[in-house]
């Protein structure tokens, strides 16, 4: 994305100062500019996803040692532990997107525990695996990372989705962003065209 930009921003200073483009548009009108920088601007905003506030973050919880209350969080599994009748996923916390997606691409949130009642199948439950979850805090527990002491806030589940790690499960029609430019020559005047597909 950043190379489209960068791309169709230059281009845009180039029609701006009306120079002369592989001879074959003498002049272009600076307007094409504008057009240039919005179909930029235009394709990032398709293809980037935005977080979503979700309420205080896994490390807010633990920084303020009051662990009561809905949450709605999610992220990448670390581990599972199975238990005689119930399962406990560590997760290393992410921000989520309008869905309730983890994004993978945004700064880490923490860690925190989900208990599940009842058998969670460690296959599918691997680690790295995004989940999103909804329940109850439920309290602390301490734990390690490595060699260092970590408290985890703990997540009674109410509900768990398992994602994808390259795409979300929404199955309905996908919309691929696309940019087109045209050149055209004729007179003493060129012209250029800005064509934006989804």
């Amino acid at each position: 994305l950043v190379t489209l930009t960068l791309l169709a921003l230059g281009l845009g200073v180039v029609l701006f100062l009306q120079v002369p483009l592989l001879g074959l548009v003498p002049f272009v009108e600076p307007q094409v500019f504008g057009l240039a920088a919005l179909a930029a601007v235009v394709l990032a905003a398709c293809a980037t996803s935005t977080p979503v506030s979700t309420g205080p973050t896994p490390a807010d919880i633990t920084a303020s040692g009051d662990a009561n209350g809905e949450v709605h969080w999610g992220g990448q599994i670390v581990k599972v532990k199975n238990l005689a009748d119930r399962t406990l996923v560590e997760v290393l916390a992410l921000p989520l997107d309008g869905d309730g997606r983890p994004l993978v691409d945004q700064r880490q949130q923490g860690r925190f525990i989900v208990d599940k009642q009842g058998y969670l199948e460690p296959h599918d439950y691997a680690p790295d695996r995004l989940i999103e979850v909804r329940g109850l805090l439920k309290g602390f527990t301490d734990g390690r990372v490595g060699d260092a002491p970590y408290r985890y806030p703990v997540v009674v589940s109410e509900r768990i989705k398992l994602w994808e790690a390259a795409q979300s499960s929404y199955s309905g029609p996908r919309i691929s962003p696309s940019i087109g430019i045209g050149i055209g020559s004729g007179g003493t005047r060129g012209g250029v065209g800005v064509g934006i597909g989804f």
